[in-house]
């Protein structure tokens, strides 16, 4: 009776292979108790057992992406040879292909177990259990390619990773270093390292990674915003100019990016003329914007263009979005130029009523010069 099942196995098989997965670059024949044999690259027959026909019938259906019936013949091949390591890796990576990561793990550490400390079946575990979120298995086995390789990137980046979502920041650097040792231009993780020490509140680290990620991957226009927003937050304009007018310039339509740049030159008295085009570029992209509207006018008023200024606080205001202060007092400060006091008071007073923090202090002091400036004004008309 066994030996008829065993038959009728055979059999099964050597249908299915025929039948559905023509065309490979072996050729299997039928004959003998074995089941087949196959001509190897020499020209050469090998006989063949059922255990691996179901094997190359698999080989077969993986070259079609047939996945499903592949994963069937190789879980035939393994049961029918248990000690079968080729069929154990291919399962284990099949499963793996179709996401089934706990399949691939069991698969892999059998073909382990028949090949002790193989690094490919160890990185191959270690990954499965990373996508099934089993940090701490996942760990382990990343753990034995270190003890095999010190300088295995592999490990240590996978490794930086694992501890990242631990929310162990120290050893997530430790190992993400490491990866660097081994992959200096790896500008992800040169990246993710900036992001690391941002969290520890290590500037200077932060700062120094950004830059190497830059350098690593000039293309990348994540690493140079921020690192240009990096360099504006500590007012280093000089530097984070160059980094906006390069994304400007490759992201000509980015509204974020004219704006940023408007901003640093509006802190730059050597390029402070060039604020307000950057400035007049986000508002054409965005359409109404209150605060750069204010910013505009900000500038104006310190470039002279007192018209223009007012032109800017008018189209702010009329975004109705916020921003009144801000932009009543810039209004203001335009009138008070053009020697129009009464009318930059009735601004001032706006932002009075306001009660802003920021600005109502200041506006309460503008009222009262606006009174001196007016007096000084008529008595130049009387000596006139």
């Amino acid at each position: 009776m066994i030996k008829k099942s065993f038959i009728l196995i055979s059999i099964l098989a050597l249908s299915v292979f025929f039948g559905c997965a023509s065309g490979g670059k072996q050729e299997v024949t039928t004959g003998g108790e074995s089941g087949g044999t196959i001509k190897d690259k020499s020209g050469f027959e090998k006989e063949l057992g059922p255990a691996q026909i179901n094997f190359q019938s698999a080989v077969q259906f993986l070259a079609a992406g047939n996945y499903n019936e592949a994963i069937s013949h190789l879980r035939t091949a393994t049961l029918l040879k248990p000690n079968y390591l080729e069929a154990w890796s291919e399962l284990g990576s099949a499963l793996t292909k179709v996401k089934d990561f706990k399949g691939g793990v069991d698969a892999y550490e059998k073909a382990l177990e028949l090949s002790p400390g193989n690094k490919a079946y160890i990185s191959a575990i270690a990954y499965n259990y990373l996508y099934l979120e089993n940090y701490d298995k996942s760990e382990e086995y990343y753990a034995k390619l270190v003890e095999q390789d010190s300088l295995s990137y592999e490990a240590h980046v996978h490794l930086g990773f694992i501890y990242q979502k631990k929310n162990d920041a120290d050893r997530a650097i430790m190992h993400y270093e490491k990866a660097l040792s081994a992959q200096p231009s790896d500008a992800t993780t040169i990246g993710t390292l900036a992001g690391l020490y941002e969290k520890k509140g290590d500037e200077a680290r932060k700062m120094e990674y950004l830059q190497k990620a830059v350098e690593a991957a000039p293309d990348n226009y994540r690493f140079k915003v921020q690192l240009g927003s990096a360099y504006m937050k500590k007012k280093d304009f000089a530097n984070a100019a160059p980094l906006f007018e390069d994304l400007t310039k490759n992201y000509p339509d980015e509204a974020a990016y004219h704006q940023n740049l408007g901003l640093i030159f509006s802190q730059m008295s050597d390029r402070k003329t060039e604020a307000p085009a950057e400035l007049e570029k986000t508002l054409e992209l965005r359409g109404d914007d209150a605060y750069v509207s204010g910013i505009l006018a900000l500038v104006y008023n310190e470039l002279k263009q007192h018209g223009k200024a007012i032109a800017a606080a008018k189209k702010g205001l009329e975004a109705k979005a916020g921003q009144e202060p801000l932009l009543y007092y810039q209004w203001g400060v335009a009138l008070s130029k053009l020697e129009n006091y009464d009318d930059a008071t009735a601004m001032f007073q706006k932002v009075v009523a306001t009660k802003d923090p920021q600005w109502s202090e200041a506006a309460n002091k503008e009222i009262a010069r606006q009174e001196r400036l007016k007096k000084i004004a008529e008595q130049k008309k009387q000596q006139e």
